[in-house]
């Protein structure tokens, strides 16, 4: 859903998602928007994206980064990026997982709240040793704040110019171009 405002300008379109049934539910929503030709879909995981280096103009990731391998992931985003491309990233912050913990807790949630928990854990880490944890305990799902974010993509020669008009504490939304 996110390429089409894209689509419907006029652009074409890949989806990717490491989900085997998003294709088939990408295609439908295209198909009832009047775009079917102009998108395509293909399952891979955001570590390994299967096109060349510079192959789009405008990378759309949302809401994805906090379950991928962040250095990974943002390295083959700003791989596959065109020079004067953008990428527009949105993410979950700490807040959005303190939230979750506490709605857990008031409403007797229990796998909420322990979610909440270990991704808060997670992220703590990640912050003091610079990597993410994958372990029984920790998936490696992890929050980002801004400077953790500026950090990362600094590594892959990108840089935030600015905030998307969406974005909020609990989940900011970038526009992040090479730089």
């Amino acid at each position: 859903q996110e390429l089409l405002p894209f689509v419907s300008g006029g652009a074409r379109g890949i989806g990717v998602d490491l989900a085997s049934d998003a294709a088939a539910v990408g295609r439908r929503l295209f198909e009832q928007a009047g775009h079917a030709g102009r998108v395509a879909f293909v399952r891979s995981a955001a570590e390994r994206l299967p096109f060349a280096a510079s192959s789009f103009d405008v990378v759309i990731c949302r809401l994805a980064l906090p379950y991928t391998d962040n250095r990974q992931a943002l390295g083959e985003m700003g791989r596959v990026l065109h020079p004067a491309g953008t990428l527009l990233l949105k993410i979950h912050h700490a807040l959005y997982y303190v939230s979750k913990l506490s709605q857990g807790v008031l409403r007797a949630n229990a796998s909420s709240a322990v979610h909440a928990a270990r991704v808060l854990a997670s992220g703590v880490l990640y912050h003091l040793i610079g990597s993410q944890v994958r372990n029984r305990v920790l998936t490696g799902e992890t929050f980002q704040p801004r400077w953790l974010l500026k950090r990362e993509l600094g590594r892959h020669g990108l840089v935030i110019s600015g905030a998307m008009p969406d974005s909020s504490s609990r989940a900011p939304a970038f526009v992040v171009r090479k730089g």
